[in-house]
């Protein structure tokens, strides 16, 4: 079983860590409202403490379910030896995946994620029967039936219809609160009543609803074996294996930074995690040279273009910051939107040059990653 309450543990995964922290806050604001409470404050209704933390369960429920999905998908995808769910094998790839892998040697694993992102992102897993069929992508057993075992052997006798009648009323008096404010239809005027005690056993079920949900999909698929060291793919050009060769040698900054665990690959760009969904540090090489940035990839150009105009607005303190000049470049024509900073006429073949070009791109990457951190990170 996953980790349970009383502390003893079998297994689990980040989702779930991060998932208790979640519902953890929820529990912070119901205590912060019970001591405005107790100080009889009258500026404002404290009630609405409680709503925010009914609203932020329920959203910890919905992101962890995304958590659980991608990150036992990709397990999936990238270990060959794990035994399938059907309906995983039905996900429908885009051929552009398969060329950027296939053909231009891309990584594979930030191509599947970013897939995964795009096509379930969107979605909300907060109801029962979206739940369902959300986690039916990473396992076979039958969910609900499952849970309700699962309670009921921890010693909450409960059966599947009960369970999902319990989340059904979790999530509409979510609905309520964040799409009708609460307001009670016999009275137009109030709001619906709701006290600490409502909000504290609503955070509780949530809490041993998904551990069991958890106990239900069983331990993730194992991480497949990372390589030692990159593999030159079939067919490189002479190029590639440039690309290779350098970023081979770049590897050992990359872990001394701790910027990603990826392996190098044949191509001339390496991106690492940006910390916020849809954002990348990159280094690349290019027709002027190279580049080191960060680059505003979400599935979403409005999303894009808003995060980057956080940054934008603030371009004269993180230039300053970064101690030489810098591009702001929201990239009309496209999708996304990048910060950089450039170095001119090198290239790849230029292997007398590569130290020179990996201390630049080092302590460019360095630079820019404090400049934009001493102004509150990437926008989320």
């Amino acid at each position: 079983m996953p980790e349970t309450a009383d502390g003893q543990q079998g297994w689990t995964t980040t989702a779930l860590e991060e998932l208790r922290s979640n519902l953890e806050y929820a529990r912070d604001l119901v205590r912060g409202g019970r001591f405005l409470e107790s100080l009889k404050v009258g500026a404002f209704d404290v009630a609405d403490l409680y709503r925010a933390a009914w609203v932020q369960a329920v959203s910890a429920l919905d992101h962890w379910v995304h958590r659980e999905l991608y990150e036992r998908a990709l397990a999936f995808a990238l270990n060959v030896e794990a035994p399938r769910p059907p309906r995983f094998l039905k996900l429908e790839v885009p051929m552009q995946l398969f060329e950027d892998v296939h053909h231009h040697a891309g990584d594979f694993r930030a191509a599947f994620e970013g897939y995964l992102r795009t096509k379930f992102g969107y979605q909300s897993f907060q109801a029962p029967e979206k739940i369902k069929q959300a986690l039916s992508y990473v396992s076979e057993e039958p969910l609900w039936p499952g849970v309700a075992k699962r309670l009921t052997a921890a010693g909450s006798a409960t059966t599947r219809d009960s369970v999902v009648d319990c989340l059904v009323d979790i999530v509409e008096r979510r609905n309520k609160i964040a799409h009708e404010a609460d307001r009670d239809p016999e009275d137009g005027t109030a709001r619906r009543a709701i006290t600490h005690h409502d909000v504290t056993l609503t955070i509780d079920q949530i809490d041993r609803i998904a551990f069991a949900i958890a106990d239900v999909l069983g331990a993730p698929p194992p991480a497949p074996t990372s390589p030692s060291r990159a593999v030159l793919p079939a067919a490189a050009s002479p190029k590639q294996e440039l690309y290779l060769r350098f970023w081979s040698q770049f590897k050992e900054v990359v872990e001394r930074q701790g910027w990603t665990k990826a392996q190098p690959q044949a191509q001339n760009w390496w991106n690492m995690p940006g910390g916020v969904t849809g954002t990348t540090w990159a280094l690349s090489f290019s027709r002027f040279g190279c580049r080191s940035e960060l680059y505003f990839e979400h599935p979403d150009p409005a999303t894009n273009l808003r995060r980057w105009n956080v940054l934008a607005d603030r371009s004269v303190e993180i230039t300053a910051r970064f101690g030489a000049d810098l591009i702001f470049d929201d990239l009309p024509q496209n999708k996304g939107c990048r910060i950089e900073t450039r170095l001119h006429d090198v290239t790849i073949e230029d292997i007398d040059q590569w130290p020179r070009i990996q201390r630049w791109m080092e302590d460019t990457q360095v630079r820019l990653r404090a400049a934009v951190a001493a102004v509150g990170g990437v926008p989320s």
